[in-house]
């Protein structure tokens, strides 16, 4: 099915399903690789494996931790994509606490579908319900295509994370992600 025809098909918001853990899992694993900054030049086989163990207590968390939720969007046929939802989280320099989008990913095949409004909106819904203001969430900077839904949903840009890269002699440029084609060079007089 092309994304085009999902759209056209009722979407659905609801908890996840203890059998739909390991779907929800294995889509994270597969869709980590898309939240790599474009400035490291870690592989995404590694970041996988990361993702693999740090999800590997997905449905302990899901069954005993209220304040974690996981929504899942579906069409009548299959799910389409997930957000993970932690309920308690406190924004630094405010101490409020607010609702943050952990995780949130659609399905290849889903993508350009209304799945991600509907987690979203979703989302916003269950943190009012618990009485929270806010609903945030952290999107790789290299990964625009997030970026500018979250903007159209009415989010607005609260910080930028900054990062360099650190060696014997104090400051060095970021490495990057070179790609087979790609030359690598790093920003020039990145010293102190």
């Amino acid at each position: 099915m092309s994304p085009s025809e999902v759209p056209s098909r009722r979407i659905e918001v609801r908890e996840v399903r203890p059998e739909e853990i390991p779907w929800v899992r294995e889509l994270a694993v597969r869709s980590v690789i898309h939240g790599i900054p474009g400035s490291r030049d870690i592989p995404a086989a590694e970041v996988q494996r990361r993702a693999d163990q740090e999800f590997g207590d997905l449905e302990l968390a899901f069954r005993t931790d209220p304040g974690f939720r996981i929504l899942v969007a579906a069409d009548a046929h299959r799910p389409l994509g997930y957000l993970m939802l932690d309920l308690n989280h406190r924004e630094a320099s405010t101490g409020e606490t607010q609702a943050l989008i952990r995780d949130l990913a659609i399905e290849p095949a889903a993508w350009g579908s209304r799945a991600v409004h509907a987690l979203v909106r979703q989302a916003a819904r269950l943190a009012y319900q618990h009485g929270l203001r806010y609903l945030v969430g952290e999107v790789t900077a290299a990964n625009r295509r997030p970026l500018v839904v979250a903007q159209r949903l009415g989010f607005v840009i609260e910080r930028h994370q900054i990062a360099v890269q650190c060696g014997p002699e104090g400051l060095l440029p970021m490495p990057g992600r070179p790609g087979p084609d790609l030359e690598v060079s790093g920003p020039e007089g990145c010293q102190e």
